[in-house]
């Protein structure tokens, strides 16, 4: 049970300090803290609504938190310039999926709604453990998962189960782009 100061820390689904979260764009660099927080007040994705083809974006390591402010500018320039992970595409009405890198679809994934490894409650996870995807470790053993934050956008943790626990790597993002 949360009390009435632990419910008004927490930011309403697409909020930050009072600011509305309108972009992936604008979440690139920030703070792992700020992004559970995020996620954490957010709801499971839904794949239909983030399109066939959402784009993606790395927005933080997890393991350089407590030197975020001297790793920012290496977290920047590798999203907008030198990251070869453009997004996911969905298949089969959302139950399923590919990464895109380079332009090749590779890495292929289960989506399902699970409780996250993070809190507990419900999120949508994309799993790549299936024999029959042949992912090669470490990607067989790596768990994604997302909450929309904002209508067409969703973010969330990637995870590594190492040792028999999960453990976050990076943050990363994903929205819709719509045909032109």
């Amino acid at each position: 049970m949360t009390t009435q100061s632990e419910q008004s820390a927490r930011p309403s689904v697409g909020h930050r300090h009072g600011t509305r979260t309108t972009s992936l764009d604008s979440l690139v660099g920030a703070h792992p803290g700020t992004l559970r927080q995020f996620y954490e007040a957010g709801k499971p994705a839904d794949p239909a609504e983030l399109g066939d083809l959402p784009r993606g974006r790395l927005l933080a390591l997890q393991p350089t938190a407590g030197i975020h402010l001297a790793t920012r500018p290496l977290i920047t320039a590798l999203a907008s310039r030198w990251m070869p992970w453009k997004g996911n595409e969905f298949d089969h009405g959302g139950n399923s999926g590919t990464n895109v890198v380079f332009g090749s679809r590779v890495c292929r994934f289960k989506a399902q709604l699970l409780p996250s490894e993070l809190d507990g409650e419900p999120t949508l996870a994309l799993t790549y453990g299936e024999k029959a995807f042949g992912n090669p470790w470490p990607v067989s053993a790596l768990k994604d998962e997302l909450r929309t934050v904002e209508a067409g956008l969703a973010i969330g943790p990637m995870l590594l189960k190492w040792h028999e626990r999960w453990h976050a790597v990076l943050w990363f993002g994903l929205t819709r782009v719509d045909p032109q």
